[in-house]
């Protein structure tokens, strides 16, 4: 799976119409070779193999791999809102990052400044790692809570309602005018089928 990075360097460089084409392909399958990306693109392999060290190299791109909920044996997602004081937020996301249900974590402005998003064995066991979470980290008040039945989106893929890889979604935010076509298809099929 690829997801959009940011540069980390002092100055972030601007991506390139050439770069998003890049990422663009490599979206579709990040395990296809250099050599596949070049002939697509009608680039030489060196050319690709440049650019995508350079993107990665300044954290344009990240690569991360997912499994579908349900073969982790935590088919169950849960996003927690809660608030921190600010001067704890650093020391309590080491920790809450830690934690082996954690997929997310993150900082925010607002109300909630922390996001969490857990994955668990089902819903029952929702109250019990709120205890432990509060337990562990006490200055932390969940304030809201939610649960995913059904991640349709992630990393730039479609998702069945096991969390299974239908297709990829172009990582093309710039022009993508069949994504939404092919969502409400998909939408409309599982309708039937369970009719």
């Amino acid at each position: 799976m690829l997801t959009e990075g940011r540069s980390t360097g002092a100055s972030p460089r601007k991506l390139t119409g050439d770069d998003l084409d890049v990422m663009r392909v490599l979206s579709e399958d990040p395990r296809q070779p250099a050599v596949r990306i070049a002939e697509r693109l009608d680039l030489s392999p060196t050319t690709v193999r440049r650019r995508l060290d350079r993107l990665d190299a300044d954290r344009s791109i990240v690569y991360r791999a997912e499994v579908a909920r349900y073969v982790s044996g935590y088919p169950i997602s849960v996003s927690l809102w809660g608030t921190l004081p600010p001067g704890d937020t650093g020391r309590v996301v080491s920790r809450i990052s830690g934690m082996r249900e954690t997929r997310f974590c993150a900082t925010l402005s607002g109300t909630a400044n922390l996001l969490l998003v857990v994955w668990l064995r089902s819903v029952q066991e929702i109250a019990a790692f709120e205890a432990r979470l509060g337990a562990q980290v006490p200055e932390l008040t969940v304030i809201d809570r939610s649960v995913a039945l059904w991640v349709m989106k992630l990393g730039g893929h479609l998702l069945d309602p096991l969390g299974r890889n239908l297709r990829t979604v172009p990582l093309n935010f710039w022009s993508d005018p069949g994504s939404d076509a092919a969502e409400g298809e998909l939408l409309a099929r599982l309708r039937q089928a369970g009719d």
